[in-house]
């Protein structure tokens, strides 16, 4: 858990890839909300984005290529935005070019910053 925006967020990125989801629900606030790559709907709620990640977790779904293009911070709220590409399974040889928006929250300065809305979509 990190106070500093972009190291909570290249947290998240490594305990996903890792496929560490107990860690990375660590880093979800309770009222998480989680667009579903390539789908229309979205995963409201911890338990269930926990519950959903932990299904997934088998196919080693992969973020790669990282580029954060946009990132702003007020005391209690931040938002990054990029572009990456996607992989549904780690053994899959191609990837899903994607946009990305994660908006993180904390309570006061001093708090870590937490997950609250994670959206994305596939740009091909």
């Amino acid at each position: 858990m990190a106070k500093d925006l972009q190291k909570a967020f290249q947290e998240a990125g490594e305990f996903f890839n890792s496929g560490d989801m107990d860690q990375v629900g660590e880093i979800f606030d309770s009222e998480v909300i989680m667009k579903r790559i390539g789908d229309p709907g979205s995963v409201v709620g911890i338990g269930n984005v926990l519950a959903y990640l932990k299904r997934q977790k088998r196919q080693k779904p992969q973020l790669l290529n990282v580029k954060i293009t946009f990132q702003q911070e007020k005391s209690t709220h931040g938002i990054i935005s990029g572009t990456a590409e996607y992989k549904n399974r780690s053994s899959d040889s191609e990837t899903t070019p994607i946009q990305f928006t994660f908006i993180f929250a904390r309570n006061d300065p001093n708090s870590n910053w937490r997950l609250i809305n994670l959206f994305a979509v596939p740009t091909k």
